[in-house]
């Protein structure tokens, strides 16, 4: 199961390259329009699944977390905007590289994981290591699906990224 794991996240990162790639091939300013859809721009779109990623990260490396104490909710909203802030005016390259740094702690965390059936506590919720790796790999291919359609709205193509093509280009 743990191979498995790895390879979701690998296509996860992967999948998330094909998209940077595909926007630098576009005008910049793409990158930032305004559009009306799920997030205003691409930008924020891409910055979510950067915080979201990292927030999974950082509460599975430690173990999780058995209480929502007030000053857990503020360490959290404090590492929320410390994040957001980080990216705050990047373009496209430039969130490509902490997407990237991101992929590199992320990987340390999946190798130390050694019980993938054990339990990660969020407050009152808890979920098998296992389920919370596949929930970062569904999170980011939903909102992957999301930068598709703004990307459309706006006049341009995406880029495909389906689990199929992941795994034919791997094997070629």
């Amino acid at each position: 199961m743990k191979a498995y794991l790895e390879q979701q996240y690998d296509y996860h990162v992967w999948a998330n390259e094909k998209v940077f790639d595909r926007l630098k091939e576009l005008p910049e300013e793409v990158y930032t329009r305004e559009v009306q859809s799920v997030f205003s721009t691409i930008h924020k779109a891409m910055e979510h699944i950067y915080v979201i990623d990292s927030g999974w990260l950082d509460l599975m490396a430690s173990g999780g977390v058995s209480e929502m104490t007030p000053a857990y909710i503020e360490r959290l909203q404090a590492s929320v905007k410390r994040l957001t802030d980080a990216t705050a005016g990047k373009n496209a390259a430039q969130m490509q590289e902490l997407f990237r740094e991101l992929a590199e702690r992320f990987r340390p965390c999946l190798d130390g994981l050694h019980n993938l059936e054990g339990l990660c506590a969020y407050g009152a919720f808890e979920a098998r290591y296992a389920d919370l790796i596949q929930h970062v790999v569904n999170h980011g291919t939903y909102h992957r699906g999301n930068i598709a359609a703004m990307l459309r709205q706006m006049g341009h193509s995406g880029t495909q990224t389906d689990y199929s093509l992941y795994l034919y280009t791997m094997k070629r």
